[in-house]
């Protein structure tokens, strides 16, 4: 039986099956004498090469779900690039990872994750492309309550310890499988250095943390859910992590609206506290200083709370203080 060979194609990087090396990889594909097609895969080493057949076995191979989870993971790692995306992209990254699959159960899945809200798929003349919703209205959700405390643990009135606890509801027709976070700070920092924690409450499960951009004063974070959260189901969450405000000034931005919010200050020194609220729809700016209760705690000396209810969308609450020296 001949076989004719035909010209492989792009060149790439990947991890060799047979020795886990770092590779360069050429795709290849030959011709039966009855027309039928067969990939294989050239990993080219130094001393040598090594080839591996490329087929739907091992898609098939997988469990129902395992390969929509594989690429889930991928797509939201750290080192896949954001914007417009192919198959083969989404391919060749599954590839440095060893998951060796075939185009179609890859273009099958990423079409039920567009089903998903997962993705969005953009059409360019022949080509259709996919882009991550992680920035879109297809991942967001609504506050229906949130609760802020700041710690001031250092004693130096910058309240570095940050803890949120919200109530997360989804409003939209379809589940989620992830809720995007922003945290901002007013100094430069690397969110390894966050110590950030993520926590399930109503599960009472540890979140996996993907982070989308490390920027020095902006991080955007994905909280991976351990279940879907489906449309009109409820979900408590917590995260932490610390993060000096050296401005003594610390914002929060109501994207959605809010049956209530609670801020609250713990530290054991007394301060000069202002807080406001900015209303969009109104283009008005509330004085809610008075608005400041100052109480005590067990271990606090000095506790600040704000308690708001109704708050509007796209309401802009900032509270600032100064230390006043006793």
């Amino acid at each position: 039986m001949n076989y004719c060979c035909v010209v492989g194609s792009v060149k790439e990087e990947g991890i060799c099956p047979m020795c886990m090396r770092p590779s360069l990889i050429t795709r290849k594909w030959v011709l039966n004498n009855y027309g039928k097609r067969y990939n294989y895969i050239v990993y080219k080493h130094r001393e040598g090469a090594h080839y591996s057949n490329e087929s739907p076995q091992y898609s098939r191979s997988l469990r129902k779900g395992t390969l929509k989870k594989i690429l889930i993971d991928t797509i939201n790692s750290e080192s896949f690039k954001d914007g417009l995306f192919s198959t083969e992209d989404a391919r060749i990254s599954l590839m440095r990872t060893n998951q060796s699959v075939d185009m179609d159960s890859v273009r099958d899945n990423l079409y039920q994750l567009v089903e998903l809200g997962m993705l969005k798929s953009v059409k360019k003349g022949r080509r259709v492309y996919f882009i991550n919703a992680a920035y879109s209205d297809r991942l967001s959700f609504v506050d229906d309550s949130l609760r802020v405390i700041l710690k001031d643990v250092d004693d130096d009135a910058l309240f570095k310890r940050h803890a949120s606890i919200a109530t997360v509801r989804n409003d939209k027709g379809w589940p989620l499988y992830y809720l995007p976070y922003k945290i901002f700070g007013d100094s430069g920092i690397k969110f390894s250095e966050l110590q950030f924690k993520a926590l399930d409450i109503t599960n009472k499960v540890e979140l996996k943390t993907v982070v989308i951009e490390d920027n020095p004063t902006e991080k955007r974070l994905l909280l991976k859910l351990i279940k879907p959260l489906f449309p009109g189901e409820r979900i408590r969450i917590r995260f932490e992590y610390d993060w000096g405000e050296p401005n003594q000034s610390f914002f929060h931005t109501a994207a959605t609206y809010m049956r209530s919010f609670n801020l609250t200050f713990l530290g054991n020194g007394p301060l000069e506290a202002r807080a406001t609220q900015s209303l969009s729809n109104l283009n008005e700016v509330r004085d809610l200083s008075k608005s400041i209760k100052l109480g005590k705690r067990h271990g606090w000396n000095y506790v600040y709370t704000l308690r708001l209810r109704s708050i509007e969308p796209f309401s802009v609450i900032q509270f600032r203080w100064k230390r006043i020296e006793e």
